[in-house]
């Protein structure tokens, strides 16, 4: 089928509930296009409905309007409405038809809108999104159009959404099956298979006549071919299969590789491979929920740059354009569908629906995810509270497992399981009753209500492996969330079990790694998270003198325990784990940030350390400081301007804590090994803040510009202190797409077009509307910084 891109101009309408009116009285509308997320633009409060999990920011009912004509003579074809995804509740309506409504935000759904259709006359398309029943999501959604959306025109035989699907059992063979749907009468008809390389060459081409009925009818083509380049994570080779059939066609972009799942690891190609994984969210930081390529691509780069090979979609279907661009160079996906099933972990949640409309859902990830080549594992749960034997969780769990492999059975299929608690209410009253002093507690001073319920919670810890086994049973791989403690044992209680830790604590994440190279059935670990996201407001929060719950308080706002900050950034987390995986060499020097000195530190097990890679610490001048050095070297030495402290024994943690005085200047650390000097480091204090500097994001795919601010000394010098506001200034042909710092706890809209910045980075992204030349400037409110003008 041709595919029409249907992203343009469409009238968009918005309302916290009611009806949408300017101060005028009059509905409020602006023209948007798509991807367009309306949340990202919402005013965030302490009492929005959203709470911590979805950022404080506002829900509410989204309307988009479109206006198309279609020419009469094409009466005789097919046209189907494709959306990639949706959030909240969504009607589609046409010319006053209700001809479709879908309630799973992030799953990909479509409707043949041929009936409906006016020919010649003007058609009047009306999208309703409703994302006002709150809460429903355990981190941010975003609300309405947030991807893409198409127009497809086919013939009365025709290829649809998600009809064609590449397998390849062997390095030389690949099959390509097309399900080819006929509106009309039983025909004879010519199919044609014709497979490209990445240069656009033919590589084989075949045909077959078939006998087509009314309905669907089913082709396969089996290729055999020893010259196949396959797909690998250093060379991610693709090829393209077009499907042609009385006129309409299909292309699919795929890649030859096998992938096998045993006690002995996970193969690709035949090639053992451990997962060096990372847990991500949908949205796109400042950008909101907007599925831009570009925004995908730079994060897939800036992750397999740090040593990641595989991503998690947590816990939902990602975008096909992220998908796309694991395809393109060599990120395996494990592959994501729920966070819920029947039982709810928000009011309005999906557990709703999932009765009805489980299926579907499912059906739309695997149907439209199984040609990617990056994709190796389905998950069809994370965290599933069905997971302890309630609610015919086991029976559920094979019945899904079932269906997954009836559509596709070359991938694994897990669950992200996890401890299993009790009662949550009553387990967070208790919680509060012994921690909510801050002190520590005497057992035995307990109340013997508490002391029940604390000996209820240890046989369950030692139980869970027999709780959770029927859940498991009918997994490929069983995945467990925070329970890396458990493998030795369970692979030895469950010796035909394989096992993928689907989520960690990343200030753990040495012991984390550790424990999986030691255990073969161990594929690989995936962390809490490889990138930062909006929601779960403060999860990976740092206190000092200071305690608090599970989540921080407005105007905390994201989760701040990324390997990369909000904006992509790499934070000292991430350098730690660059150490670990053998992409850094030589130390790494962060300081704990000088207001922090002396004081009692309590960080979440999703957070890190409030330090900074910087030795600039204006007005902390002959103050003690906390110096964090990261190392796998025996000993380090710590030079400040020319004076050594001596060498000092590094930990078997690889993190050396050694307090300092604090001189500006230039702070080196050298590593020993053997007595023999080794690999060395150093910062350099910076000058004040005299110019901003910008560089572009380098993207193959530029739906958006993504430029990266940073603060900098008349020397060039990155100057991380500077905290000052910024804001940009865009011609007609650029759009603002989003603009923000990564400050977990700001109050600043990223819709603005200004910001404060935070460690002295800032990040804008914009939409180019025309094909000509483009002038953005970022200036900052001082004046006495030197603003920066980008071209595009």
């Amino acid at each position: 089928m041709e595919i029409i891109s249907f992203d343009k101009n469409w009238d968009f309408s918005y309302s916290a509930g009611t009806a949408a009116l300017d101060k005028n009285g009059k509905a409020y509308k602006k023209i948007v296009d798509l991807p367009h997320d309306f949340m990202i633009s919402t005013e965030r409060t302490a009492d929005a409905r959203t709470e911590g999990a979805g950022g404080f920011f506002q829900g509410g009912i989204g309307t988009y309007e479109k206006h198309f004509t279609i020419s009469s003579d094409k009466k005789e074809k097919q046209f189907i409405l494709l959306f990639e995804g949706s959030y909240g509740n969504t009607e589609v309506w046409l010319n006053g038809n209700m001809v479709t409504l879908h309630h799973y935000g992030y799953t990909e759904f479509y409707v043949n809108i041929t009936r409906w259709l006016k020919f010649d006359e003007d058609n009047k398309l009306k999208v309703v999104v409703e994302n006002n029943a709150l809460p429903n999501s355990r981190w941010y959604s975003g609300s309405g159009l947030y991807r893409h959306v198409w127009m497809l025109e086919g013939g009365s035989v025709y290829l649809g959404p998600w009809s064609v699907c590449v397998k390849t059992p062997s390095l030389d063979t690949v099959e390509v099956s097309a399900s080819i749907t006929n509106s009309k009468e039983p025909l004879e008809t010519l199919v044609s298979l014709t497979i490209y390389d990445a240069d656009g060459n033919t590589v084989i081409s075949q045909s077959k006549d078939i006998f087509c009925e009314a309905g669907i009818t089913d082709c396969t083509f089996t290729v055999k071919n020893e010259s196949f380049i396959p797909w690998t994570l250093d060379n991610p080779y693709l090829y393209t299969a077009k499907t042609s059939v009385c006129g309409d066609e299909k292309t699919v972009t795929f890649g030859v590789r096998t992938i096998s799942f045993s006690r002995k690891g996970f193969f690709l190609n035949g090639i053992n491979i451990k997962l060096r994984g990372g847990c991500i969210h949908h949205d796109n930081g400042v950008a909101g929920a907007c599925a831009y390529a570009a925004m995908e691509e730079r994060k897939v780069l800036q992750l397999k740059e740090s040593g990641y090979n595989a991503i998690r979609t947590s816990h939902n279907p990602m975008s096909t354009a992220l998908l796309d661009a694991c395809d393109r160079y060599g990120m395996l996906v494990l592959d994501e569908c729920f966070d819920c099933w029947r039982a709810k972990k928000n009011p309005f949640d999906y557990h709703l629906y999932f009765e009805k409309f489980w299926k579907e859902d499912l059906a739309s990830m695997v149907l439209r995810d199984r040609n990617h080549p990056s994709v190796i594992m389905y998950s069809i749960g994370n965290e599933i509270g069905e997971r302890d034997g309630s609610g015919d969780g086991a029976k559920i769990s094979n019945e899904m497992c079932e269906f997954v492999r009836n559509i596709d059975n070359t991938r694994a299929i897990t669950n992200g399981v996890c401890a299993v608690f009790l009662d949550a209410g009553e387990f967070g009253g208790i919680l509060a009753n012994i921690f909510g002093s801050g002190e520590a507690v005497d057992f035995e001073s307990l109340p013997d209500e508490v002391k029940g319920f604390l000996a209820q919670a240890d046989y369950v810890k030692e139980h869970w492996a027999e709780i959770t086994a029927p859940f498991i049973k009918d997994l490929d791989v069983a995945g467990y969330n925070y329970l890396d403690d458990r493998y030795e044992k369970d692979g030895k209680d469950f010796p035909e079990r394989i096992i993928v830790g689907t989520e960690s604590y990343p200030n753990n994440m040495k012991q984390v790694w550790e424990r999986t190279m030691a255990h073969p059935y161990v594929i690989g670990d995936f962390t809490w998270t490889a990138y930062d996201y909006l929601g779960e407001s403060g999860i990976g929060h740092a206190f000092y003198n200071q305690s608090g719950g599970l989540f921080c308080d407005y105007p905390f706002h994201t989760g701040n325990c990324g390997d990369y900050d909000l904006c992509g950034f790499l934070r000292p987390q991430g350098k730690f784990r660059r150490l670990l995986w053998d992409m850094e060499t030589g130390p790494v020097i962060t300081v704990l940030k000088p207001e922090h000195f002396g004081k009692k530190e309590a960080v979440s097990t999703w957070g890190w350390p409030d330090v900074e890679e910087s030795w600039t610490w204006p007005g902390f001048e002959g103050h003690k400081v906390r110096l964090d050095i990261y190392s796998k070297a025996q000993e380090a030495e710590i030079i400040i301007n020319g004076k050594s402290s001596g060498r000092m024994n590094v930990p078997d943690s690889w993190i050396l804590q050694a307090d300092v005085i604090y001189e500006p200047g230039t702070i080196e650390v050298i590593e020993y090994n053997n007595g023999v000097k080794g690999a060395s480091n150093k910062l350099v204090t910076s000058g004040q803040t005299a110019a901003l500097k910008a560089s572009t994001a380098k993207t193959d795919t530029a739906d958006v510009i993504i430029i990266e601010i940073e603060a900098v000394d008349t020397d060039g010098r990155h100057t991380p202190d500077y905290t000052g506001t910024i804001y940009c200034t865009l011609d007609d042909n650029t759009v603002l797409a989003g603009m923000g710092s990564a400050d977990p706890c700001t109050e600043e809209n990223y819709t603005t077009g200004r910001c404060r910045m935070f460690n002295g980075r800032a990040l804008l992204v914009v939409k180019k509307m025309t094909d000509t030349a483009a002038s953005i400037e970022i200036a900052a409110k001082n004046n006495a910084i030197k603003k920066v003008c980008v071209k595009i």
